[in-house]
């Protein structure tokens, strides 16, 4: 059964919210009730969590299979590579080479990634003193560990592993009986190489040198990567042994750090180990589970589906592991590089999608990394472009080191020598600063408006402003630019989609920043408004939207570049019968053609689908998801790993239970069948709401909002509202069909109520679960190594 939680009652921003429903009012009773407890003070974290733990029947023996642990930064992976070897990664995503941008050679494809991308470090081994004949593994998602037994035929070795949430530090400690007792740990470097040079055997020249090993009279050992272009990784570990009668106890401290330029990174992991091994420990695993135990209550989910909750709950720890507070934008890698073409930061769907979930979980701490590289490297972002265009321009091209963010852009028409695909390569930049706005929208966070999002997207609208064509039918055209993993097109629908955005967003930004300041003054006000009326429309057809200019799409395309519009830009919704047509319409003949599909092509639909309200449409692309997970919820695509797909399937979901667009919270707008018992908690909406909601037996049962700022909203609540309950000042105007207008002062709630519902207090209910509870990881026999 799941745990009894009651409602949230935590403090978010609100701004103003527009286009108020104008729909007839009916009444509904006004009943006050008790107050309300925070939703997660009553839920049993670890109980339910450990519901969902992935547990292996036999030690996994890649890194696909494996339970993996990180801190935004630090990463590893645990499986066994042989008959006595356990492996341990040593990943860090701040781990890049920096060949400076200068020296780049355009002509190759993904130069960036060549030069600056993220560079191998090494791995841990733990060599056991017998033959291993069986294992056991789980990771506990509460307390952020890995846990597992391996056995001899004379032995056992238990071990465990953490990455510190808060500290640069993995730590490994085990405990060896019998003809196991006398395992040990070894270190093994690797050469600070690029895995796209190695893998296409395009090697950088002049090489890193090779790695020094250096020990201390502490203790402390150390492998240094000193790189030619400047700057350090380093990993420095330390082991405390000791005998306890039959038994050994191992604990292993390592830390892997990285400086550019300077060359301390030796120092700083050396000064992490020292730290991290003085006594107590139990302390100081105390405080890597306090900040776990903070970051899970932001928020809740169950839909009552084994496979999904347990799905859902993986990728919200895979969220936690890959990044932090302003830290680093999660790559195609994570903290978990392993060999690939991939080892950066990728553009044109990757970085994005990665982080679009935190928004609506209320994860701030996760979607803010990418807020703040961008703002950060915004000189950089000019470099991308084009010399002549720096003085008033960003870009961003389609790949880019997680550090520094050049990335070579493309521009309409096309740059040579760059790749022609490439090349023409430009809208990417807007559709990160689309991830900017929806921090803002969903924080209300005015400094991030005012210091990052409007001046980054006054410059990237611009670039294009250098390319746009008045052409006799007195409308503003693009030279051809690619469509994203299709074709090269005039008047691309990726490209125009992302303009129309960013020219209505500017538009908005400024007069709502003239509405707040009227000393404020935009004097590319009047171009903007120009250009946004001007500019031409995106192409349709009878299959409906198209790629570009004369350009249908005819075949198989995993990516939904001529799709923007709907998902996630949402400037294209169906809230007229023509536009829910040809939304409609675009979305069946995308899917149409059944092949050149990824896991992201599923992860995609399914939010168009929950946006039309389709839910079973929805779950059903959902479901085409698992084809592509592997056993870990990792994923990859032509053996290359890549983290973005697995964390969007989650958001997935989010979107197919709570929808925040066009001034209105749609409360279960797109749930399938299958789901007839959903229940969140602490979901963020644009504005600044926290929503939390029940739904049982198929029926909406109550909504409950809460606002820290003044301002309005709309709220669908798919229920006819028979009572509600409101703080003092909260105005509530009840429309037709469960809808409602409120009016909040700061720091108030509302709640909403059907006629089933009884007049007792709400509380998310215990759901039993249907079934045998799904569990990721592997089950087995021990295969013969």
């Amino acid at each position: 059964m799941y745990p009894l939680i009651r409602l949230t009652c935590v403090l978010v921003g609100l701004p103003l919210a527009s286009h108020l429903l104008a729909l007839k009012t009916t009444k509904a009773q006004s009943a006050p009730i008790a107050p309300i407890q925070a939703a997660t003070d009553a839920v049993d974290w670890n109980e339910t969590l450990s519901r969902f733990n992935p547990r292996w029947d036999r030690m996994p023996n890649r890194w696909d299979e494996a339970p993996f642990l990180g801190n935004g930064e630090q990463g590893t992976q645990v499986y066994q590579t042989g008959p006595r070897t356990l492996h341990f990664g040593v990943g860090c995503s701040a781990a890049h080479d920096h060949r400076p941008p200068a020296r780049d050679d355009l002509n190759e494809k993904h130069v960036e990634v060549l030069n600056r991308g993220r560079h191998f470090i090494g791995h841990l081994e733990l060599h056991t003193s017998a033959p291993l004949i069986a294992g056991t593994a789980e990771l506990d998602l509460w307390n952020a560990e890995a846990t597992g037994t391996i056995r001899s035929a004379g032995g056992q070795l238990t071990w465990r592993c953490l990455v510190h949430a808060d500290e640069p530090v993995i730590m490994i400690d085990t405990r060896g009986s019998g003809d196991l007792k006398d395992s040990a740990f070894e270190y093994i470097p690797a050469n600070a190489q690029s895995p796209r040079a190695v893998r296409s055997r395009q090697p950088r020249q002049p090489a890193n040198p090779a790695t020094l090993r250096r020990g201390d009279p502490n203790g402390v050992q150390t492998a240094i990567q000193n790189l030619v272009s400047g700057g350090q990784t380093a990993v420095a570990w330390k082991v405390v042994r000791s005998d306890e009668g039959a038994n050994t106890s191992q604990v292993i401290y390592l830390s892997v750090q990285h400086s550019f330029p300077e060359s301390t990174a030796a120092a700083s992991a050396v000064h992490a180990v020292e730290t991290a091994s003085a006594p107590p420990v139990d302390r100081w695993v105390s405080r890597h589970r306090a900040w776990w135990h903070h970051y899970y209550p932001l928020s809740f989910l169950s839909t009552g589906d084994p496979y999904w909750d347990a799905f859902y709950w993986v990728q919200q720890y895979k969220l936690g592991s890959a990044t932090r507070d302003k830290g680093w934008i999660i790559d195609n890698q994570g903290p978990w590089l392993q060999p690939t073409a991939w080892n950066a930061t990728w553009w044109n769907l990757n970085a994005q999608i990665s982080h679009a979930g935190p928004y609506q979980a209320n994860r701030r701490g996760q979607g803010s990394a990418l807020s703040h590289r961008l703002s950060i490297n915004r000189e950089n972002l000019s470099l991308n472009v084009d010399q002549k265009y720096r003085s008033d321009s960003y870009g961003l091209g389609r790949s880019s080191s997680g550090w520094d963010l050049i990335a070579h852009s493309g521009q309409p028409g096309g740059r040579p020598p760059i790749d022609p695909r490439i090349g023409h390569e430009t809208g990417n930049l807007l559709w990160a600063l689309h991830n900017v706005d929806l921090e803002y929208r969903y924080w209300h966070d005015e400094s991030l408006r005012d210091e990052v999002l409007y001046p980054l997207l006054v410059r990237a609208v611009n670039y294009y402003r250098h390319f746009l064509v008045e052409e006799n039918d007195g409308q503003y055209h693009l030279p051809p630019t690619h469509s994203p993993e299709y074709r090269t097109v005039a008047d691309c629908t990726y490209d125009l989609d992302l303009l129309h955005w960013g020219l209505n967003r500017l538009i908005e930004l400024a007069e709502e920043k003239h509405q707040i300041d009227a000393q404020f003054e935009e004097p590319l006000l009047p171009k903007w408004k120009q250009i946004s009326h001007k500019l031409t429309p995106v192409p349709t057809d009878e299959t409906g939207r198209m790629i570009g200019r004369n350009t249908a799409l005819t075949g198989g395309h995993r990516h939904w570049s001529h799709l923007l519009a709907v998902y996630p830009l949402r400037t294209l919704t169906p809230e007229t019968s023509a536009d829910r047509d040809l939304i409609e319409t675009s979305l069946k003949h995308w899917r149409s053609f059944g092949r050149s599909f990824a896991g992201y092509s599923s992860t995609s639909a399914a939010c168009m689908a929950a946006m039309l309200g389709h839910g079973n449409d929805a779950f059903e692309y959902l479901n085409g998801l698992k084809h592509y997970l592997r056993p870990n919820t990792m994923y990859s695509e032509a053996g290359n790993p890549v983290m973005e797909t697995p964390l969007h399937g989650a958001t997935a979901m989010q979107e197919m239970v709570l929808q925040s667009w066009g001034g209105t919270l749609r409360i279960f707008p797109a749930v399938p069948d299958a789901w007839t018992d959903v229940q969140f908690a602490r979901f963020r909406g644009e504005g600044g709401f926290l929503v939390s909601a029940r739904r049982s037996a198929g029926q909406n049962q109550w909504v409950d909002v809460f606002a820290e700022n003044q301002g309005a909203v709309n709220i669908d609540c798919g229920f006819d509202i028979e009572r509600f309950s409101a703080d003092a000042g909260v105005t509530v105007q009840i429309h037709q069909g469960g809808k409602a207008t409120v009016h909040f002062p700061a720091n108030r709630r509302v709640q909403f109520f059907a006629a089933t519902m009884p007049q007792t207090e709400p509380v998310i209910n215990a759901i039993p679960a249907r079934g045998q509870l799904h569990r990721f990881g592997l089950s087995g026999p021990q295969p013969e190594r």
